[in-house]
């Protein structure tokens, strides 16, 4: 049976690429499709495989530009042609390739990794289309026998009461430990992930760190920053790295700031894994992953920070790293691909 996994983007690293290349390794001949594909954006046994896009990959080379073609998502999606040997179409949907046109006789299974690639919250003139977008989605939807989404709330927030819950999972085994038998560091500094972050946001934080006299470390995009970085000298801006880095990092840090707004939160994960604490913005998804080692943030206000800067700074010495490891490990690979290869047997 010839096998394509399709998803909806090929442009950066970003947190379903690593999900694609599990399930890729569970069909070694499969072929991918998707909306937008940026030849040697990804790298690894991505670009090894055929990989079919549509018109707008000739049009978009950032994420920020596949966002803003919002309202010709679905004319894009439909004309993606569907090679006539398929027989299977596993779809990792971020909430646009499952309204892929596939032939009847297709076994087809959809996988909702995410709802909200597009922040519809901050169209322009797009928000037009809005209706008519969320319209072909939604319908979209009734199209598969079986459905999988990445948690709880997507499922609440979907109203899919017969879908399952697969748990995501991301790169653990770039995250080592180190047990306190065995270091002699200090927790010298604050970990600020840049992901999701703006600038006016980034730079609260950073005062606000600098009026505690944190040493402050950063990774991830950080080209459009370039007045913060004039205005806090003081700050290690490392730039946008692996997952290997962000453990390097993190190690030291008395705790992890993660605020960006994923699917899935894998570098609050990354962080716990090390052993450290983490910072996180108060949402839904991040309650329902998080547990012990997470404080949650609901705003940037003086008041909000000074809170949750006065309980991490008493409790970051006296965390039980090993638990925090076990937490961070907890949604790990081997999982999410067992529980991947039942969900795709036809036969359960």
């Amino acid at each position: 049976m010839k096998t394509a996994i399709a998803i909806d983007s090929l442009i950066s690293r970003d947190e379903a690429t690593f999900l694609l290349e599990l399930v890729l390794n569970l069909f070694p001949e499969s072929e991918i499709y998707t909306i937008a594909h940026k030849r040697g954006g990804i790298l690894g046994q991505v670009e090894t495989r055929t990989i079919v896009s549509s018109y707008l990959s000739h049009k978009v080379e950032k994420q920020d530009v596949l966002k803003k073609s919002f309202w010709i998502l679905p004319s894009a999606v439909k004309g993606i042609p569907i090679h006539p040997s398929i027989e299977k179409m596993i779809i990792l949907s971020r909430g646009y390739i499952h309204g892929l046109i596939l032939p009847a006789n297709v076994e087809k299974f959809l996988y909702i990794l995410d709802w909200n690639l597009v922040d519809q919250k901050n169209l322009g003139w797009q928000r037009l289309f809005k209706a008519y977008v969320n319209d072909w989605r939604e319908k979209s939807l009734v199209r598969y026998p079986r459905i999988a989404v990445s948690s709880e709330s997507l499922k609440q927030e979907l109203f899919l009461p017969n879908a399952e819950v697969i748990e995501p999972t991301y790169r653990t085994e770039e995250y080592p430990f180190v047990t306190d038998e065995n270091h002699n560091f200090e927790f010298t500094h604050h970990l600020v992930y840049t992901h999701d972050v703006s600038v006016e946001d980034l730079r609260t934080l950073l005062a606000f760190l600098k009026s505690k006299n944190e040493t402050v470390r950063l990774l991830g995009p950080d080209s459009h920053l370039s007045d913060v970085k004039a205005s806090h000298a003081e700050a290690d801006f490392a730039g946008d790295h692996c997952e290997a880095t962000g453990a390097l990092y993190s190690h030291q840090a008395k705790a992890i700031w993660d605020l960006s707004k994923s699917f899935f939160p894998l570098r609050a994960f990354g962080g716990l894994a090390t052993g450290r604490p983490v910072v996180t913005l108060d949402t839904k998804i991040n309650r329902e992953y998080l547990t012990a080692g997470a404080h949650f943030l609901s705003s940037l206000t003086s008041e909000a920070l000074e809170t949750i800067y006065s309980d991490v700074n008493g409790s970051y010495l006296a965390v039980d790293r090993k638990v925090l490891r076990r937490l961070g490990l907890k949604w790990n690979e081997r999982l999410f691909k067992s529980r991947m290869v039942k969900f795709l047997d036809k036969n359960n």
